[in-house]
């Protein structure tokens, strides 16, 4: 499960995004975390699945900790 984590944030960081999700154990999108999450932060949830990495951009480790709090593994969003 950690590997399967790990692979999902390396994937993430290299690849630049418009776009934050909660990922699942399994790397799958849980869209109802990533829309819960997405108000909680004023986001723009858009798409249907997505919650706008600009509009969040301040927030991305708290967006990460929302997905965490909800039951999702992680969020593919970077923060420094």
């Amino acid at each position: 499960m950690k590997l399967l984590a790990l692979i999902v944030l390396a994937v993430a960081a290299a690849i630049p995004t418009q776009a934050c999700k909660c990922i699942d154990s399994n790397g799958s999108q849980n869209v109802g975390n990533t829309k819960t999450c997405c108000a909680s932060l004023n986001g723009a949830f858009l798409n249907g699945n997505d919650c706008n990495a600009s509009s969040i951009s301040e927030h991305l480790s708290n967006f990460r900790s929302c997905c965490e709090s909800h039951g999702s593994q992680t969020s593919d969003c970077d923060f420094p």
